[in-house]
């Protein structure tokens, strides 16, 4: 034992010298010199291993939001379990036994759910994996409730596809929206009682599909009403157009809609097998009062027989005998494709009051699961299909009393007479004026306040063109779409997409045509600008025809101008300016000319094209007449308020250029949009209120002669 000492100590000492010797090149040391001590190993706990998750596995799939998690652990060591979701654990285990699990764990929904488990005090101790889980969806019931008409519905994972089963056999498959909703419809199936479950396959989970989910029981009723009958009003009568009384008979607890024409004029519930509801806003004419009726479970009856009824000013109607009023607000309801849905004789108004129309067509639309006691069914009819207010024919009126050509180029020329000149005269009055520095010249209220030095370098933003147009247009289809009520339905936002089609449409035509027209006729290069500044126009428009009632609505639909040169001056409602040097005023006024002609061209191009398309009943046939009929009120609204001769603007270089063409171009335009405005013109000479704006144009025109007269002839001869 000794000398096995003595070995050992004199080891290291025989290590050095041989080191010393093999490296001769190397300093002596000297006996003053000392060591430093090497660093301590780092603390190292006995014992500690990081855990594991063994179950389940790194990349598995879970049908199930439940399951449990298991693993392995160092003896006498507590681990934690780390929620995906943060906040607190999911479970946590201690002990001595070197395994742990953590049962019913909930884990949500997605590709990449990641599990970690930690030693409690050192988090450097750690497990992680990642698992997909997809669990079942769920079930809520029918449409409306715990009765169903064949449609099922409730929430899954977003954008799965969810199939729901009976015990026999029968499925039906619908996908999730963004918000998890879902709905589908069962078809060939027998009323009663069934159990119905769902599961949903998405696709990070697929070939794979979740859990079913447990059994929801709905009450199945497939059987649809019979149609209600409508006691008032009577076959022939006369009801003034500011409201009436409707009532009937029908089921009981189903829901009941009266129809106007294509009108949704009241809703009510049938109480004792007897319904009854008020309401007005139908405009003056003849129309065909159908009544439709759905049940508690979403089945919507064919169309009650229909009764013509006429509808007049209050001052001549005949009342018709009253019914206690127990009306809801309007709701459209949506008869079957057996029901009478656009009875003859309707007339409606684009852009006129709140009077949403029926939906013939039927479509697997999933519902909005948010508003279960919605009266609308979309088992039968998707809202989607409804027409709104721009889908009704342009220029429609009374049929007995029909609106002439003559007429709307007789009131062109009122207007050009009364409104138009007025306005050009009374503006040349006002610039001479200004020019004269007339007493007349109000005092200026604004005026420079900070030193000139503080503008010379003006910040600039610059902003994508095509993005910047696109807002614009996005912000002028809302406009225009608001010119008219907008109720809370799917088929306003089809209505948007219209709108933003055909304000596409016709502001194509009006930067194309006359760039086409500078470069091969005028020889002039022309580029094109994009004017945020005439949505404040558009808005304008689309206020005046919500204050003012105007049915179809004054709309403006330009967004952008063509000019001929990279310099640009202050334009106005200028939508063709030529500002290049070497443009000559009769440039100017051609270009302008061609612009006008062109939008009121595609006007008439368009009202033609929707003369020839089929009625608006289903999705695609009311998108394309509200395209049609947005093309045909934007351009013919743009071309009239471009051709007011004030300031630069189009309509002044015009009539600088050739008064003869600004004459004709303003009477086709305004002639258009009376014939447009038919149904209103008619309705104002049945009210009586046309000779007061008669009267009252007039008057304007008068005082705008007046000033000019004086401004003239009399003010100079007292200078």
């Amino acid at each position: 034992m000794l000398l096995g000492c003595a070995i050992a100590l004199s080891a290291p000492a025989l290590s050095t010298a041989q080191a010393e010797e093999a490296s001769p090149s190397s300093a002596p040391s000297t006996a003053q010199e000392t060591t430093p001590a090497p660093p301590a190993p780092p603390t190292v706990k006995p014992n500690v291993t990081s855990p594991k998750i063994e179950s389940p596995s790194a990349g598995q799939f879970i049908s199930n939001n439940r399951t449990t998690v298991s693993g392995t652990k160092a003896a006498d060591t507590e681990i934690q379990l780390l929620s995906p979701r943060g906040g607190d654990p999911l479970c946590i285990v201690a002990g001595s036994s070197t395994v742990w699990s953590c049962t019913n764990v909930y884990l949500q929904n997605g590709p990449t759910i990641k599990l970690r488990v930690v030693v409690t005090g050192d988090a450097s101790l750690n497990d992680e994996i990642a698992v997909a889980v997809l669990g079942a969806p769920t079930v809520l019931g029918g449409l409306t409730g715990t009765d169903s008409n064949g449609w099922v519905r409730g929430t899954g994972h977003p954008q799965a596809t969810v199939t729901a089963s009976m015990p026999t056999g029968e499925t039906c498959s619908g996908t999730a929206d963004d918000s998890g909703a879902w709905a589908c419809l069962f078809t060939g199936i027998s009323g009663g009682s069934h159990d119905v479950t769902a599961s949903q396959i998405s696709g990070f989970s697929s070939p794979s599909s979740s859990n079913a989910s447990g059994p929801v029981t709905i009450l199945f009723d497939v059987t649809l009403p019979n149609a209600p009958v409508v006691t008032t009003p009577s076959p022939g009568a006369q009801v003034p157009v500011a409201g009436t009384d409707y009532s009937g008979t029908g089921e009981t607890g189903a829901t009941v809609t009266v129809f106007a024409g294509a009108f949704s004029v009241c809703s009510t519930s049938v109480t004792g097998g007897t319904w009854s509801c008020s309401a007005g806003g139908v405009a003056a004419g003849s129309y065909s009062v159908v009544a439709v009726q759905k049940d508690t479970a979403g089945n919507v009856s064919p169309g009650s027989s229909p009764i013509s009824v006429r509808y007049i000013a209050a001052a001549t109607a005949t009342p018709t005998p009253a019914a206690p009023p127990s009306g809801t607000p309007t709701v459209t309801a949506s008869p079957t494709e057996s029901a009478s849905s656009t009875p003859e004789g309707s007339a409606a108004v684009p852009g006129g009051p709140s009077q949403p129309s029926p939906t013939p067509g039927a479509t697997t639309q999933a519902p909005n699961t948010t508003k279960p006691e919605s009266t609308v069914a979309p088992a039968v009819a998707g809202e989607w299909n409804t027409p709104t207010g721009f889908a009704s024919a342009l220029g429609s009126s009374d049929a007995d009393t029909p609106f002439p050509l003559l007429q709307a180029a007789l009131l062109a020329v009122g207007a050009l007479l009364l409104i138009v000149v007025p306005l050009r005269m009374l503006a040349g009055t006002i610039s001479r004026t200004r020019s004269g520095r007339s007493p007349w010249r109000m005092p200026s209220l604004v005026g420079r306040n900070r030193v000139r030095e503080e503008f010379e370098v003006a910040p600039s933003l610059h902003v994508n063109p095509w993005l910047r147009g696109g807002a614009a247009l996005l912000a002028a289809a809302t406009f225009v779409m608001l010119s008219g009520p907008v109720e809370d339905q799917p088929a306003y936002l089809r209505l948007l997409i219209a709108v933003i089609i055909g304000l596409i449409v016709v502001n194509a035509v009006a930067i194309l045509v006359p760039l086409w027209w500078s470069s091969r006729v005028l020889r002039l290069r022309g580029s094109v600008t994009i004017l945020p500044r005439y949505l404040l126009l558009i808005a304008a428009a689309a206020i005046a025809s919500r204050l003012f009632d105007i049915h179809p609505a004054l709309l403006f639909g330009l967004l952008g101008s063509v000019t001929l040169s990279a310099h640009t001056d202050a334009d106005g409602l200028a939508d063709a300016r030529v500002s290049a040097p070497h443009a000559t005023p009769a440039q100017r006024g051609e270009l302008a000319a061609v612009r006008v002609g062109a939008l009121a061209a595609v006007a008439i191009l368009a009202w033609s094209l929707g003369s020839l398309l089929p009625g608006a009943s289903d999705f695609l046939t009311s998108l394309a007449a509200e395209t049609v009929n947005t093309i045909v009120l934007a351009a013919i609204g743009s071309a009239v308020l471009i051709l007011v001769p004030l300031g630069h603007t189009s309509g002044q270089r015009v009539l600088a250029w050739s008064p003869l063409i600004w004459t004709g171009l303003t009477i086709v335009a305004y002639g258009i949009l009376f014939a447009a405005l038919a149904p209103m013109i008619t309705q104002l000479q049945r009210d009586g209120t046309a000779p007061a704006l008669w009267i009252t144009a007039a008057t304007f025109a008068a005082l705008c002669a007046s000033a000019w007269a004086w401004q003239r002839f009399v003010a100079p001869t007292q200078r």
